[in-house]
């Protein structure tokens, strides 16, 4: 899509951050935007360049994770997501500028209702939406959220009340444990994705659940990865 079709807010936000970016390697020659993703928590720099060239929208946890890496207040950037979201009441402390490595990102806790609804439209999801927020505790995409695990489905790998960060931008294979949506309620589920006679199926791991076996057909969607769980001690 070419850029001018695109909302303008998309390349006033994309210029501005790639200003800021610009002002932060003139003072730190050795700043890069490898560094950048990896102190954001995230896998890859091209997420960076598509936030910088306008490629794609920032969204509200990816523009706190580069104000405090890059040092700006979030409104430099975006009025239009500190006005939305109403960030000032949201207690997220964003207007510290403390850089913060891949672990020290925070990131939403929803449940399965909330996780469909997420995945269909991360760009409307308000920061009081959220359960808490809590550390990535390690690198995880800009659109990364941390479900609750819910039920007994997947006993003994996941139990009730666990904390999964599971990653939309990670690529999933066969084995991997993923979060998948039903397009006509949104019902959010989490499951070991498995394939037969090249088909996919989502899997429940728990022996005694009834209904163990999901076909991953035109209804379903996948969301995400899990990556790791995140342990309270």
């Amino acid at each position: 899509m070419d850029m001018t079709t695109k909302p303008p807010y998309q390349a006033q936000e994309a210029d501005r951050l790639k200003a800021i970016y610009r002002a932060r390697k003139s003072e730190d020659p050795s700043l890069n935007q490898e560094r950048v993703a990896h102190e954001c928590g995230w896998s890859s720099q091209s997420v960076v360049s598509q936030y910088m060239n306008g490629k794609i929208p920032l969204n509200i946890t990816a523009l706190i994770s580069l104000s405090r890496v890059l040092r700006f207040a979030p409104e430099e950037v975006s009025p239009r997501l500190i006005k939305a979201h109403q960030l000032d009441n949201a207690n997220l402390s964003i207007r510290n500028t403390t850089p913060l490595g891949p672990a020290g990102r925070l990131l939403p806790v929803i449940g399965y209702v909330k996780a469909g609804a997420f995945c269909e439209a991360i760009e409307q999801f308000q920061p009081s939406d959220a359960d808490d927020w809590v550390e990535a505790g390690g690198p995880a995409g800009p659109r990364a959220f941390v479900l609750r695990v819910e039920g007994f489905s997947m006993e003994p790998d996941f139990k009730p009340g666990e904390k999964v960060v599971v990653d939309p931008d990670m690529q999933w294979e066969t084995g991997d444990f993923v979060v998948a949506k039903r397009t006509r309620d949104q019902a959010a589920t989490l499951k070991q994705l498995r394939m037969e006679g090249g088909k996919y199926y989502l899997y429940a791991t728990n022996p005694d659940w009834p209904e163990r076996i999901i076909r991953l057909d035109e209804e379903w969607t996948i969301c995400g990865r899990a990556r790791r769980k995140i342990v309270d001690l």
